[in-house]
């Protein structure tokens, strides 16, 4: 194996373990921290107040398509 690569490799498996962890409320929690909550609330089209708000709904759908079992990702595919 080339040196540069084993760089990458640690990266790619640092993300892996990530995802493996990632949920729903790990993705909400992400998405309306503090460096992306202003972006994601201008991008939202107005609303009715519903019992998921876009954000929430978005954290489940991110949260289900990284999810391991891959239920999300055959669904889509």
């Amino acid at each position: 194996m080339h040196p540069s690569h084993r760089p990458a490799q640690r990266q790619q498996q640092r993300m892996r373990d990530h995802v493996e962890k990632a949920d729903s409320l790990t993705m909400f929690n992400l998405l309306t921290g503090p460096h992306l909550l202003e972006r994601i609330e201008g991008a939202l089209p107005p609303h009715r107040e519903r019992l998921y708000p876009p954000t929430v709904t978005l954290a489940m759908f991110v949260a289900q398509a990284l999810s391991v079992d891959g239920s999300c990702q055959q669904a889509v595919d």
